[in-house]
C-alpha cells in the first residue's frame, strides 16, 4: 500500500520489462530467422508493428501477355484456347505467336470469349499445328491507323491475411533460497532461468514461422499464425528428392515466369550434401578448417538469380523453402515482455509473453521442396 505521492518505486507487481535485448543475445545459429543476418548486413526477417490480431495484405500480378496453349490446335483451326483465367492477358487485334522451334506462324486475334481466342491464321508465316502446352506470346496490336483503344482490362488484387499468435505466457518461479545459493558459473539464477526460457520461446517461434498453420476459433478464442509452409502454395516441388543446382534452377524458372524471384534458401544442413559436392554454378567460401577439405555452399548462382543459403536446424530435412526476403515480414503486436508477478510464498515469480504473426507477400515468387530424401 502506498500513501502520498505515488512513484514508480511503489507498485512493482505487474511492471513490464522489455526483453527484446535479451532475445538478441541468443546466437543466430540457434534461431537464424529471428537473429540472423545476411551477407548484405540485413536481418533475415524484417519486422513491422501491427495493432490488430488479424492483419491483411494485397497480392497483385501483372497481366503478362503470354500463356500456354490449353489444347492442341490443327493447322487450319480458328480457335486457340489458352490456360484457364489467362484469356484476359490478350486483346482483340493482338498478334500472337506459338513460341516453339519450327513454328513460325503469327496469328491475329479477332475475338476473345473468356479463354478462347478467335484467330486469323497465317497472318505472317505458314500455318502450323500447335501442340498443347506450347507457349503463346503477344507481339503487340495490329490495328488500322486512328483506331479506338480496345476494352479496358484489369486484374483484381487478391487479399491474403494472417493472425497474430500469443507465444506464452511462460512462468518462471525461483525460491528465495535457490536465488541466494552460490553456484559455479551462474551469478544470478533468475537471470539464467530467464535466458533459458527465452531461448526456448524463440525456438518455438522459429518453428512456427516455418510450419505454423493459420487457425482461429470463435468458440475457444484460440488462434495460431500461418508460417511459410502454409502460405507457399503456387510452386510446390514434391518430385525432386535432392537439392542440386539444376533442380533449384528449375524451380527458380517457375518463379521467374511468374514475375519474381526468391533470394534466400532456408534448408537443413543435412539436405545440402549433394549441393556441396557440386562444382559448377556455385559461389563458395573456403572453410577455415581446411584440413577437413569441406567447403560449404554459401550462395547458389543460377541463370535466374542468386540464392543465398540460410542453414536452419529447425527446417525439416525433407523440406526446403526458397523465399524473397522483401516479401516476408514479422508483424509484431507485442514484443517479448516480462512481468514480475505478485509474491506468493517464499519465491520470486515472473512471466513473459509476446504476440506476433508472419506476413508472406508474393508467394507466387517463392517455392518449396517437400520430398527431399537424399540427406546425410
Amino acid at each position: 500500500m502506498a500513501t502520498g505521492t505515488l512513484t514508480s518505486y511503489d507498485l512493482t507487481t505487474g511492471v513490464k520489462i522489455n526483453m527484446d535485448e535479451a532475445i538478441y543475445m541468443i546466437s543466430p545459429m540457434d534461431t537464424p530467422l529471428l537473429n540472423g543476418y545476411g551477407s548484405n548486413g540485413n536481418t533475415v526477417l524484417a519486422s513491422q508493428a501491427v495493432d490488430v490480431r488479424k492483419f491483411s495484405w494485397m497480392n497483385e500480378s501483372a497481366l503478362l501477355p503470354r500463356s500456354l496453349a490449353a489444347a492442341a490446335v490443327t493447322t487450319t483451326a480458328t480457335t486457340l484456347n489458352v490456360q484457364a483465367g489467362e484469356g484476359l492477358r490478350f486483346q482483340v487485334g493482338d498478334i500472337i505467336m506459338a513460341h516453339t522451334v519450327g513454328v513460325n506462324e503469327r496469328m491475329r486475334i479477332t475475338g476473345i470469349s473468356t479463354d478462347a481466342l478467335t484467330i486469323t491464321r497465317e497472318y505472317a508465316g505458314t500455318g502450323n499445328a500447335i501442340a498443347s502446352g506450347i507457349e503463346i506470346v503477344a507481339l503487340g496490336a495490329a490495328l488500322p491507323e486512328g483506331s479506338a483503344p480496345g476494352g479496358a482490362r484489369a486484374l483484381d488484387r487478391s487479399e491474403a491475411y494472417n493472425l497474430t499468435q500469443i507465444y506464452g505466457p511462460t512462468k518462471i518461479s525461483i525460491s528465495r533460497t535457490e536465488q541466494g545459493v552460490n553456484k559455479y558459473g551462474v551469478s544470478d539464477e533468475l537471470a539464467h532461468q530467464m535466458y533459458l526460457r527465452m531461448k526456448e520461446a524463440a525456438i518455438i517461434r522459429e518453428q512456427a514461422f516455418l510450419y505454423g498453420t493459420r487457425t482461429e476459433s470463435t468458440t475457444t478464442k484460440i488462434r495460431t499464425s500461418g508460417g511459410v509452409d502454409f502460405f507457399i502454395t503456387s510452386n510446390v516441388d514434391a518430385t525432386n528428392t535432392q537439392v542440386t543446382v539444376a533442380k533449384l534452377e528449375s524451380n527458380m524458372l517457375n518463379c521467374y515466369d511468374a514475375g519474381g524471384l526468391p533470394d534466400q534458401l532456408w534448408v537443413n544442413p543435412r539436405s545440402t550434401a549433394t549441393l556441396n559436392a557440386e562444382q559448377d554454378g556455385i559461389v563458395r567460401v573456403t572453410n577455415v578448417e581446411t584440413k577437413r577439405g569441406f567447403v560449404p555452399v554459401q550462395t547458389v548462382t543460377t541463370e535466374y538469380g542468386d540464392l543465398q543459403i540460410l542453414r536452419n536446424r529447425y527446417v525439416d530435412r525433407r523440406t526446403a523453402f526458397a523465399v524473397n526476403r522483401e516479401g516476408i515480414t514479422r508483424r509484431i503486436f507485442d514484443p517479448m515482455i516480462s512481468y514480475k508477478l505478485a509474491v506468493t510464498g517464499d519465491s520470486e515469480d515472473w512471466m513473459f509473453v509476446c504476440e506476433e504473426g508472419l506476413q508472406v507477400k508474393g508467394e507466387q515468387h517463392m517455392f518449396k521442396m517437400t520430398n527431399l530424401t537424399a540427406y546425410a
